[in-house]
């Protein structure tokens, strides 16, 4: 490897295949800062049956994944978490490389071996919060979490270089906890790859089609999702409706239940995961997404459909708030209301879709030049620059 570039590390316990929208987010950092040629990464995750252990995807970036207790590709629970923090410290208490810098993506469990390597070694770190880990972002949801790690968060927290939020919502609320350490608190929003996501709307259907893209798990609001479809369904009789529910998770029989229940299985589809190609005609093709989502930190999902030009009506979640420009990218309804997201698919098909509406392409421009990956990649290698990393140690 060049040894005149800084190495930096990035902790996250989840890096796909496993996990969600912060693995994902995490991958595209690590590709990003890599492809620049200018850092050395290395990735510190969990290993998942059918990965390598350690895999050097160029020279510049290297993949480690330890093995822990984690049994599920999308989700973990606490007992694996802190498995895998014991594991990633006794490869890093083993690793010769000298780390300029560490990315913590979460505050726990991934930001734990990045204070510990700050503690033993002086390696400086950035902790980068999806949403749920910082108190009190989700207090009807989170509440006993939150009491049980306030103090062990803000004991991470506050020795790092800088805390990262994704959203103005999240940054709000991080500013509240963090006290007279409000000044390390910035914004880099997640990103979309715009060469991948792209619009055509040569394959919008003649259908009236409707997605849900996404973990099919309680905060997502599935049930809410499928009462807001069979009212609408209800209204319109005579539209020729189809609707896909694309991911999986818990609840994923609680909805195929609802739609045997309520015989909409003409209408209703539900797929499990699909491949990213696949997934991108159906944001190609459809012509509206709607998000239930109870909470989010910035939906990926959202990110992805905007940036091909689908409308989407979302509750009003952190992300879709600084994503969606009420009437023309999409709308608004309240948590819960599944009455109310009716009202809005149903203003939408008659008003929009009826009348051939596509999105305005000097606002779709924008915010595809504004959420690239590219342009988000480049406010992390900003903030290493802030941080004054300019070689290894």
């Amino acid at each position: 490897m060049t040894k005149s570039v800084p190495h930096i590390l990035i902790l996250n316990y989840e890096y796909p295949p496993l996990g969600g929208g912060g693995g994902v987010v995490s991958r595209h950092q690590a590709e990003g800062l890599a492809s620049s040629k200018r850092y050395k990464i290395t990735v510190l995750t969990a290993w998942f049956e059918g990965e390598e252990e350690i895999e050097n995807k160029n020279e510049f970036l290297r993949i480690v994944r330890v093995k822990s207790k984690r049994k599920h590709v999308h989700q973990s629970n606490p007992v694996e978490m802190i498995s895998w923090v014991s594991k990633a410290w006794e490869f890093l208490r083993n690793d010769p490389t000298d780390y300029a810098l560490s990315f913590g993506h979460f505050s726990i469990p991934s930001s734990i071996p990045a204070k510990r390597l700050w503690k033993e070694r002086g390696v400086p770190y950035i902790v980068i919060s999806h949403g749920q880990d910082i108190p009190w972002f989700f207090p009807k949801q989170m509440l006993k979490y939150h009491l049980v790690t306030y103090f062990w968060v803000k004991s991470i927290i506050k020795p790092a270089k800088n805390l990262v939020l994704l959203t103005e919502k999240m940054k709000k609320n991080a500013d509240r906890f963090m006290g007279k350490h409000k000044h390390k608190n910035l914004i880099i929003p997640n990103g979309c790859n715009t060469d991948f996501f792209k619009p055509d709307f040569s394959k919008k259907s003649k259908q009236f089609k409707i997605i849900f893209v996404g973990r099919i798990v309680a905060q997502k609001g599935p049930l809410i999702f499928m009462k807001a479809i069979r009212e609408l369904i209800k209204r319109l009789p005579d539209a020729d409706i189809e609707v896909k529910v694309i991911g999986d998770g818990p609840m994923r029989k609680d909805m195929e239940s609802f739609i045997e229940k309520y015989q909409l299985g003409e209408i209703i589809k539900t797929t499990g995961w699909i491949t990213k190609e696949e997934l991108l005609v159906d944001y190609q093709s459809a012509s509206l997404q709607l998000i239930t989502s109870y909470d989010e930190a910035m939906s990926i999902a959202a990110l992805e459909s905007l940036s091909t030009g689908l409308f989407v009506i979302s509750t009003p979640v952190s992300g879709s708030t600084d994503l969606i420009e009420t009437g023309d990218s999409g709308d608004f309804f309240s948590f819960g209301k599944w009455k109310e997201a009716a009202d809005k698919m149903e203003d939408f098909y008659h008003k929009k879709f009826k009348k051939g509406w596509l999105v305005d392409p000097t606002k779709l421009k924008d915010f595809r030049k504004q959420y690239d990956w590219k342009q988000i990649v480049h406010m992390y290698e900003k903030l290493i620059s802030d941080s004054q990393i300019t070689k290894n140690k």
